[in-house]
């Protein structure tokens, strides 16, 4: 793409791509998808304010967002386009279980060594649950795959770790 792209994200079965791009050149980043195989890219996004940080679900019929609009927040938009669905205010990298069901993400600023939160909530909605205490910088959550487990970064003495919690 000409201009600014960023974020990748690859479908489970390998046959997409999620971006962020301000390929439109209306000046803001949105979501696009496509073909790993070629072809054009879709747009998903259309908002004015900046979408970044795409997630797939497992099963390739969804993405995840980090939308700026009132507010910035997560979203959750169809992989074949249509109107996105805030999911929670706030939150930074979303990510989908590996069954699906529940979205892990973090708050706070990721480039920060103050406290940071994660959390992980439903994909139908309900109550965010916070699973790790409060941690200098904590940011980007991961998946174990057995989904019983969050592994994320956190500081410490001004490095960088990588932290496991349990769901339990």
């Amino acid at each position: 793409d000409s201009g600014l792209t960023t974020d990748p994200a690859l479908s489970p079965d390998g046959k997409l791509l999620a971006y962020a791009s301000d390929r439109s050149g209306e000046g803001n980043l949105d979501i696009w998808v496509r073909q790993i195989a070629g072809g054009e890219p879709m747009r998903l996004t259309s908002d004015p304010s900046d979408d970044s940080e795409p997630s797939f679900s497992p099963d390739g019929s969804q993405v995840a967002f980090r939308g700026e609009r009132a507010g910035g927040g997560i979203y959750i938009v169809s992989a074949l386009g249509g109107e996105a669905r805030l999911l929670v205010k706030e939150g930074r990298s979303p990510r989908f279980s590996p069954s699906g069901d529940h979205i892990a993400y973090c708050t706070g600023n990721p480039n920060s060594t103050r406290g940071g939160r994660i959390f992980v909530m439903p994909v139908g909605g309900g109550g965010a649950r916070q699973v790790a205490a409060e941690s200098p910088g904590a940011a980007r959550p991961v998946w174990l795959p057995d989904g019983k487990y969050l592994a994320f970064a956190g500081m410490r003495e001004s490095r960088e770790y990588i932290y496991v919690v349990s769901l339990a």
